[in-house]
């Protein structure tokens, strides 16, 4: 059960690092990178850079996984997988978010409460 706790933490990392790398970058006297759109290549604004870098957060995720838990009750042994990988994010959280944070995707908790 480690092993697969393990591999799954280590999949929803790669894929956050995946997913939150730019395509290309732009040329330096460009305020923007640019995204794959199709075969057509388009410049993104600063605030649409802003809204989509860095998009990860241990407890958000622990949530995340904690409300997926909940509608799982028709499967059991999947149900209680979730719930320790969302108690895994969660006791790890501060770890975690340091991980995230070296790779600057890091994002304000979004769940907490203020």
């Amino acid at each position: 059960m480690k092993r697969a706790v393990a591999s799954m933490f280590t999949a929803v990392m790669l894929s956050g690092l995946i997913l939150s790398t730019p395509a290309f970058s732009a040329p330096q006297n460009e305020s923007g990178f640019t995204a794959l759109q199709g075969v057509e290549a388009q410049t993104l604004s600063v605030q649409e850079m802003q809204a989509i870098s860095g998009e990860l957060n241990a407890l958000d995720i622990a949530a995340a996984l904690t409300t997926l838990a909940g509608t799982l009750g028709a499967h059991p042994r999947l149900q209680t997988a979730v719930e320790r990988l969302a108690a895994y994010y969660s006791t790890n959280a501060v770890a975690i978010n340091a991980a995230f944070a070296k790779f600057g995707v890091l994002t304000p908790c979004k769940s907490c409460p203020l």
